[in-house]
């Protein structure tokens, strides 16, 4: 399935198209970022967006480019997972939050649609901040894997079902 674009108030969400995969590769090429992924390699190369464009527009990822102006901030996608990243010249602006609550309307706006997962590493307080603000509550204990470290690291799941998705809005 393709991901529709959707717009916030200062962002547009948008599938990633073949000439997004310069600008993509060069804000994850960073291991301030890529740190923080499970799936993600660093160093993080042109091959790698590529890739990643075109598991996108085969439907094996549903995954939207986050766009503040012409300037790319970040992706967002909701598989079995919300999951997200930003630039690091975004952070600490509140893109992510705004980002999320587009993704996550658009995808309770399908009245079967209940629970959703994510994640994030036990060390990531930012990440960790922006699913407090959506509603999630945290689960317990999770390991994953990161490519970038090449090594497991600690987190938390995390859950946001209907209920506490319309109790936050």
């Amino acid at each position: 399935m393709t991901a529709t674009v959707l717009r916030t108030e200062r962002l547009v969400l948008r599938p990633p198209a073949p000439r997004n995969a310069r600008v993509i590769a060069r804000a994850v090429n960073n291991i301030n970022v890529s740190r923080w992924l499970t799936r993600v390699p660093f160093p993080y190369g042109i091959t790698d967006a590529q890739w990643f464009v075109s598991e996108n527009q085969a439907g094996r990822f549903n995954a939207r480019l986050i766009w503040a102006d012409d300037i790319f901030v970040g992706t967002i996608g909701l598989d079995q997972e919300l999951g997200y990243w930003l630039a690091q010249a975004a952070w600490g602006r509140g893109y992510a939050t705004e980002a999320a609550r587009a993704v996550l309307d658009d995808h309770f706006a399908d009245g079967t649609a209940d629970l959703v997962k994510s994640s994030h590493f036990a060390e990531n307080t930012a990440s960790r901040n922006v699913l407090d603000k959506l509603g999630f509550v945290d689960v317990g204990p999770c390991t994953h894997f990161s490519k970038a470290r090449n090594a497991p690291v600690p987190g938390r799941s995390m859950e946001l079902t209907r209920s506490r998705w319309e109790q936050a809005r």
